[in-house]
Order: C-alpha cells, then sequence, then structure tokens
C-alpha cells in the first residue's frame, strides 16, 4: 500500500547492560530476516531503498507514532494502538488520536519524528537483512556501515524506565556469546561510546565468543608466503601501516611496559622476560613453516629451536593473562581464552585444525589437565599440517615443576614479580590498562609482518627466532617510541633464554642455600642436597637441568660439584674449609 516508509522499532523492556542490547537487536534482525523472507515484494522494497528501517538506539520507547501523507492528504495518529490488524478493526480497546489534514499538527509531530530519528536511532542496514542468515557484524550498533567518519555512537542503557511503565518485556536469557561483553565495550554510567575500533573488537569478540569446540567459522589466520597475502577470519589484513596509527600504537604499548615498574621484586627482569614472550608470540604464527622445514630435514635445522608451546607461570598478579590479552589485541585486535575444558589431547588436533595459525591460549590450566594432556602433546614432536598455531598455557606458580623433555620443547617463562592488589598503584594501573586496551589499534603487528614477510623473501630460515623477532620488533619501537631508553626492549636471543630458563629453580636452590645451608654436604667432586621427604625431592628435581645431577636417592639429590657451583655462580665447599660457605665465582664452561 505504500511507496515509501520508514519504522523505527522501539523498546518497552528494560535493559540493564551492553550484553542485553545487543541481544534484543539481534532479536529484532532475526525477526525481520524470518517475516521477509516470506515476501519478495517487501526484500524488492528494502533493496531498492523505499523500506527504511531503524531501531532506538538510546531511549526506551513505547510510544506510537504513525505519520501518513499521499495523495488524499495527510494523517497523523498516535495512542496506544500497536501497527496491526486487530488493534485497528475496533476488536479491542485502544486509545488514539488522529489529526487529518491538520498543518500545525502534522508539523509538530513530524519535528517529533525526525528527533527521535536523528538524535536516538541507529539504521538497519539493508544487507542485514536481505543476506538471510543472521551476522553478528549486521547488528546495527556495531554495523561500520553506520559509523560516519569515525564519529562515536552514544550508548545510553538504562537500569529502569526514565519514568514509570507498567508494560515491561522481559528479554530471554542473554547466550553465552555476549558475556563479558563489557570488557571490551566500556561504558562509564550507563552510557556507551562506540567506535569503528570497539565495534570491531566487539564483533570479533562474539564470534570468539560464538565458536564451539567443532566449528569456528569466524577466528582462524592463514598466511601465505609466496604472495605476502595474511588473512584473518576470511579477511585479508592490510599491512600498509599508517605511520601515526603505528607511532600510537608503539607508543600506548610502551606506556603498558613502564608500568611493570610499578611491581615488587625483579620488576626490571619482569619486563624483558614479558619482551622475550612477545617477540615469540608475535613470531609464533610463521613457526609452523619454520618447524615443518627444520623436521623434513632442511639446511640441518633442529625444530626444538622452533617452539611451538609457550608457557607463562608464576605468582598471583603477576600480569600473565592481562599481557596475554594486550598482545592479542595488539595482533588481531580481539582478546578471549578457549575455555580449559577443550583441552585435551584429542580436542587440541581438531581445534588445530580450525585455528590454522590463529594462536590457542589456554589461561590458568590446572596441573592435572596439564599432566595429562599437556606433556603428552607437548612430546609429539609432528604435526602433520601445514598450517598449525602456536599453544600458549598460563598457569600458576604452584605448578612450577617441568621436566627436562617438556623444557626443551617450550618457550618458558617464569614470573616472579607481582603486584598487591590492595595498592593504591594497583587500582591506578588498572584504569591506565583498561584505557590503553580501549585504544590499542593492530597496527605495530602489521607493521611486523610486513617486514618479516619482506625479511623472509630475502633472506634464509631464521635459526633464532627469538633474534630474528626481537630484532625487527626492538627496531620498530626505536623508531616510533617517543621514550629514547627502553631498557626492557631489547634484542634477545635463544641461547640468551636458554641460559634464563631455568631462573626459577636457580632461585630456589639459591634460598635453601641461605636458609637451610645445613641441609646441603659435601662428599668427594659430589655436593648432596637432603630434603625432609622424597616429595619434596621429587618436585624440585622435577625442574633441575639434567647434566647437574649425578644421582637421586630417597630424599636426597647428588649434584655434580663443579656443573652445580656454575650454575649457581658460587664456590659452595672452599677447599681449605669443610664446612658450607658460599663465595661468587664466575661460571666455567665444562
Amino acid at each position: 500500500m505504500f511507496e515509501e516508509i520508514e519504522i523505527v522499532f522501539g523498546r518497552e523492556d528494560i535493559l540493564n547492560g551492553m550484553a542485553q542490547y545487543l541481544h534484543y537487536q539481534e532479536l529484532l534482525i532475526r525477526e525481520l530476516i524470518t517475516e521477509t523472507q516470506k515476501n519478495d515484494f517487501i526484500k524488492q522494497k528494502i533493496d531498492d531503498g523505499k523500506i527504511m528501517l531503524y531501531v532506538v538506539q538510546d531511549s526506551i520507547s513505547h510510544e506510537k507514532l504513525f505519520l501518513l501523507e499521499g495523495p488524499s492528504g495527510t494523517r497523523v495518529i498516535t495512542g496506544s494502538a500497536n501497527f496491526s490488524t486487530k488493534a485497528f478493526s475496533g476488536d479491542q480497546n485502544e486509545s488514539y488520536i488522529c489529526f487529518d489534514n491538520d498543518e500545525e499538527a502534522w508539523s509538530y509531530f513530524s519535528r517529533k519524528y525526525e528527533k527521535i530519528k536523528i538524535n536516538s536511532t541507529t539504521s538497519i542496514s539493508k544487507e542485514a537483512i536481505l543476506e538471510g542468515n543472521f551476522d553478528i557484524e549486521n547488528i546495527p550498533i556495531l554495523s561500520p556501515s553506520q559509523d560516519h567518519n569515525n564519529t562515536p555512537k552514544i550508548i545510553v542503557v538504562h537500569d529502569r524506565p526514565p519514568t514509570p511503565n507498567i508494560i515491561q518485556k522481559v528479554i530471554q536469557k542473554t547466550p553465552k556469546h555476549y558475556e563479558g561483553i563489557s570488557q571490551v565495550i566500556p561504558s562509564s554510567q550507563g552510557v556507551f561510546r562506540i567506535d569503528r575500533s570497539i565495534a570491531t573488537r566487539a564483533i570479533q569478540y562474539v564470534k570468539s565468543n560464538s565458536r564451539t569446540e567443532d566449528d569456528n567459522p569466524d577466528e582462524y589466520l592463514s598466511i601465505h608466503l609466496n604472495s605476502g597475502r595474511v588473512v584473518h577470519s576470511g579477511k585479508e589484513m592490510n599491512l600498509d601501516v599508517s605511520i601515526t596509527e603505528l607511532q600510537k600504537d608503539v607508543e600506548l604499548l610502551c606506556e603498558y611496559f613502564e608500568g611493570y615498574k610499578h611491581f615488587r621484586g625483579d620488576s626490571e627482569k619482569l619486563a624483558r622476560d614479558y619482551f622475550t614472550f612477545m617477540s615469540w608470540f608475535y613470531i609464533s604464527p610463521l613457526i609452523c613453516d619454520f618447524r615443518n622445514k627444520a623436521i623434513a630435514g632442511e639446511k640441518d635445522l633442529n625444530h626444538l629451536d622452533y617452539p611451538v608451546f609457550g608457557i607463562l607461570y608464576g605468582k598471583s598478579n603477576c600480569g600473565k593473562s592481562e599481557l596475554i590479552r594486550t598482545l592479542l589485541l595488539s595482533m588481531f585486535s580481539q582478546e578471549g581464552f578457549l575455555p580449559n575444558s577443550w583441552f585435551t589431547k584429542s580436542a587440541v588436533a581438531n581445534l588445530r585444525e580450525q585455528n590454522k595459525r590463529f594462536p590457542m591460549v589456554f589461561d590458568d590450566l590446572d596441573r592435572t589437565r596439564f599432566n595429562d594432556h599437556a606433556i603428552p602433546l607437548i612430546k609429539e614432536d609432528f604435526t602433520y599440517l601445514h598450517e598449525y598455531p602456536a599453544i600458549v598455557l598460563s598457569m600458576n606458580a604452584d605448578k612450577d615443576t617441568f621436566e627436562t623433555e617438556v623444557r626443551k620443547r617450550c618457550l618458558i617463562i617464569y614470573t616472579g614479580a607481582s603486584l598487591p592488589d590492595h595498592t593504591g598503584e594497583s587500582r591506578e594501573l588498572v584504569g591506565k590498562i583498561k584505557r590503553i586496551k580501549r585504544n590499542l589499534g593492530n597496527s605495530l603487528y602489521r607493521e611486523f609482518l610486513a617486514r618479516v614477510l619482506t625479511q623472509l623473501s630475502e633472506d634464509e630460515i631464521p635459526t633464532d627466532i627469538l633474534k630474528f623477532s626481537s630484532t625487527i620488533l626492538a627496531g620498530i619501537f626505536k623508531e616510533s617510541s617517543p621514550i629514547k631508553t627502553l631498557d626492557w626492549c631489547r634484542i634477545t636471543s635463544i641461547e640468551e633464554y636458554s641460559r634464563g630458563k631455568h631462573d626459577k629453580v636457580k632461585n630456589d636452590l639459591l634460598e635453601i642455600l641461605k636458609y637451610n645451608p645445613e641441609a646441603w654436604s659435601e662428599k668427594g667432586n659430589k655436593i648432596i642436597l637432603t630434603f625432609n621427604d622424597s616429595v619434596e625431592q621429587r618436585k624440585l628435581s622435577r625442574d633441575i637441568p639434567d647434566y647437574l645431577i649425578s644421582s637421586k636417592s630417597g630424599n636426597m639429590i647428588i649434584f655434580y660439584k663443579n656443573y652445580l657451583e656454575d650454575f649457581l655462580e658460587m664456590e659452595l665447599f672452599p677447599p681449605k674449609r669443610k664446612s658450607f660457605f658460599g663465595f661468587p665465582r664466575s661460571p666455567k664452561k665444562h
């Protein structure tokens, strides 16, 4: 009946969070898809722009307003009647006012309508309806096509109606894929500001949350070395980076790393170790290429020099989980971990195929799951896939023993420093991190990939991936950072990492030397460490490098004296005194 029509879909329900608001828009889009699929004429009108659809975004609306214009004049209808046959048939009691050809009423209500439409609505794109399948990217408030000039959309989600309203509609329970969306879309007193970057992050977050153990259509990464193309979740990643955006991201990450100065303990080492992890994590999508060639026997490469597992473990509040989230944001503009229940030997094989090169991250993994599934996976050196991801495991300090076969196949970073969560510094730092993450893009990673792919096309496979990656990263930081001295941002290497990967057990042994010297004794060229029980002995011995140990017996560990002293950089029993006394010594090679 209508040549052209505009419809604003309002809300009569109480929404108390962004998750419910997104769910509301999803339900609306799904219902519109269902209804329009029945009528090709309506679909054609939408495609031609003759039917325009809007949704109220920042007010709770139950008002009905109809503005009709045609050959016979104008008509305004306002009141309680819904837009339905039953409402206007006279079969039910409705109250409404009708103004026919009333210029004053037409002008007044037209202005009212235009004000609502311009200031309080978001357009529903025709693609959202005509594609026939719901896509999170077409939710009106997250649709990039509605975000002109990157002007943030201001969304107000009320926790109660602005005026008394007896008509309340309860939306069904918010689905899982919207849970935690408040981490991605920040708010202040119910006001959400959504710009293009936040909308992109929110879309990727929901897609990541929507995946299942068996299905992952929207979170994968492919890299085509010959052409230099990088495809993230079906879309090619643009490696042509704006200098301004690059400098902004570098500045934000510098501020992030400088925050470790507030941590208790060896904070300088913490920042350096986390930069080492960053260097590995950034190059990790290409490790599968290096490993595959090493396993195939090319250039006498050792596949153990290309660890596909990265383990971060340490004290509570050491920032390991937040670091991983921030790095994921800086790489792919999304964050999030896989459920730990998916970390099984059988499930990981399927997940690897789904993710291709996109890193798999499991946070706060418990010791039982690690022993049952991680150890067999880590020891399995051969993966018959062209593209497969690195796997990151975050663990607490009480899971601090790793056998030699695990250590030599993984990049393992122990974090001994931490930040007490009850201090003002901690609260201030949390606020800074939220701001950093809110503004962080992926320009640094795109620039990193561009330089990596250029060098790989010219050079041979890097024999030291940490040196290769950290050299490129440190170069970008040096060129783009406003801070001239970045102590944590420096070139590292596999050799340097290897020297430090036993720092945790070294510290443990030094603690025993300091506080329990009676536990140590000397016999010939051996040093004996005696524990109170065999359980304590077994726990620590798993973490000690094999070459230091001569044998283990009951509650004792028997060390080679010269190797242990070099490892601890201490002379334990000087020749002239047969009682324990520690003297610093320079490391020797044996």
